[in-house]
């Protein structure tokens, strides 16, 4: 009986704590979700404000869009840094009629920007040399699909002449790789300018 008495307040005891941990591991989880969804948000509407920040010049587009989209990636990571890049593109796609209709492919392919920058940047301890590779990666890639996908637009959607169609891709071409060493130069030197103020603030790990 002395046996029974004992041991009915502690297991009773137990079990309130076994729930309070379990609360607390929950508050947690909830607590990083909205971080990182605020985290994209706000990543997201730097890629769309600096997407306007263009001169057009004939067919050509010159911008900083991608330079914020690689950005997000070697800050924050591949995930965090390829939704940033591919929603806050979208988002401007939206906002411009010209571009509404291939909204869904600047998301797939701003995403490999942020993505591929985040992945290569954060394979062990960050660095330049490392932003540099990932920001070129992520370059690099986007120029190969947005080419591509440029072509099938022209040749095999629109039916234009291959002549027609090698002009305005060599013209696509010249301004996508001006645009990349423009994301090379802000990605890098904004990456390193502001990774200590965010650990400072504790936003990165």
């Amino acid at each position: 009986i002395a046996g029974t008495i004992t041991l009915t307040p502690f297991a009773g005891c137990v079990k309130p704590q076994r729930q309070k941990r379990g609360d607390a591991d929950m508050q947690k989880k909830e607590r990083f979700t909205a971080r990182k969804l605020a985290i994209v948000g706000l990543l997201s509407a730097l890629v769309f404000v600096s997407s306007w920040m263009q001169i057009e010049v004939g067919p050509a587009r010159f911008h900083l869009g991608n330079g914020f989209c690689a950005l997000a990636g070697l800050l924050f990571g591949p995930l965090t840094g390829g939704l940033a890049a591919g929603f806050g593109s979208m988002l401007f796609d939206l906002t411009n009629p010209a571009y509404i209709s291939g909204c869904l492919i600047t998301f797939a392919t701003k995403f490999v920007i942020g993505y591929l920058a985040g992945l290569v940047a954060h394979k062990g301890p960050v660095s330049t040399k490392k932003d540099i590779l990932g920001t070129l990666a992520g370059s690099v890639a986007y120029i190969v699909l947005y080419m591509a996908k440029s072509f099938v637009e022209m040749y095999w959607i629109e039916g234009q002449a291959m002549g027609a169609v090698q002009v305005r891709l060599v013209a696509k071409l010249s301004a996508s790789c001006v645009n990349a060493v423009v994301a090379l130069v802000v990605a890098t030197l904004l990456a390193a300018a502001l990774r200590p103020a965010l650990h400072r603030a504790k936003i990165l790990a």
